[in-house]
This record gives structure tokens, C-alpha cells and sequence, in this order.
């Protein structure tokens, strides 16, 4: 079950203030839903002490609570005989450690992007619905649209391949309800 999040047609494809950063206290993976939070501690720039582009990052609390979305741009890495190794662009189960600075989209009514099985809670099924999984970093897979808040339809399911492997499945979204 992959985790991967890749743009489609985007709001914050083509307007800079729909993209921010965010920073959380444990790892998040690539297509997760967050909650911005207060503006982080600045560590480099230690004139007023917050950094003005970088927001704290958790888990949504509520369905209703206002999120963005994870589109981590990361590398491969790792610890081999004591060498720090970063390496190449991994295309799926990318996760930003805790304390890492990872981007995050602000989303629009209409934005399609596509998401791995594992940024779901369950399989969704195509023609039905996603929404906020309260208390997790996934979106709850739902077979109706919620009462309010954000929501979004699965639009197609297809393989996700990598060279001549199958990881698993990857579903286009489109968001229908903020």
C-alpha cells in the first residue's frame, strides 16, 4: 500500500500562496492531510524568533477542520556503515521525518491530484467519496459526500507501476467540497 501524492491540475500549480511549509513533531507521509498550526520557531533567522513561511503541522482533530495537503519533495536516504546516503528520487512511500520541513498545498474547490492506497483508510471505491479521517494523517474513504467540510470525489483507479512493478493502486481525486 503506497503513500504517494502527485499533482494533477492544481490551484497551487500556478499561485505561490497556495503553497506553504509545514513542520510536524513526527514523520508525516507524502499525501497526507494536516492542520497548519501557529508559525514555527525560526532557528536560523532569530530576529523576532518565527520562521514567516513554515507552520507547525498535526493530524486533523475534526471532519471539519480546514487542512492541506502533503506533497513531500523528498529523496531517498539512509545510514550505510555509518555514511550518511542521499540518493536519487524515490517516486512513492516518501515520508518527511519529524522536524523536517515538508510543503504543503493549500487546496481549491476543483484541484485533482492523485493519491496511493495508503493515504486512504480503506480501498476507496471510484464514483464515491473521501473526506477527513479524524485523528489520522489518511483521508477516510466514504460512500456518500460529508454533511460539510472538506470532501473529495474518486474519480479513476489505476495501477501504480514502477518500471515493471505493480506497488499497488493510485486514485485520481477531485475536490468537491471545502
Amino acid at each position: 500500500m503506497a503513500n504517494v501524492m502527485y499533482s494533477g491540475k492544481m490551484i497551487s500549480d500556478q499561485i505561490d500562496a497556495y503553497l506553504t511549509n509545514a513542520v510536524a513533531a513526527e514523520g508525516v507521509k507524502d499525501g497526507s492531510l494536516v492542520v497548519l498550526g501557529d508559525l514555527a520557531a525560526d532557528t536560523t533567522y532569530d530576529a523576532n524568533g518565527l520562521e514567516y513561511d513554515l507552520y507547525e503541522a498535526a493530524k486533523p482533530a475534526a471532519a471539519t477542520d480546514e487542512v492541506v495537503l502533503i506533497d513531500y519533495a523528498g529523496i531517498s536516504e539512509g545510514i550505510i556503515n555509518g555514511n550518511d546516503y542521499k540518493m536519487g528520487h524515490r517516486l512513492y512511500d516518501l515520508e518527511a521525518p519529524a522536524g523536517t520541513p515538508m510543503r504543503a498545498r493549500r487546496l481549491g474547490l476543483h484541484d485533482k491530484f492523485w493519491l496511493g492506497e495508503g493515504n486512504f483508510d480503506t480501498a476507496p471505491t471510484v464514483g464515491e467519496f473521501a473526506g477527513i479521517n479524524a485523528g489520522a494523517y489518511t483521508h477516510k474513504a466514504l460512500a456518500a459526500l460529508p454533511a460539510s467540510g472538506y470532501g473529495v470525489k474518486i474519480l479513476v483507479e489505476k495501477d501504480l507501476t514502477t518500471g515493471t512493478r505493480s506497488n499497488g493502486k493510485i486514485y485520481l481525486v477531485e475536490v468537491v467540497q471545502l
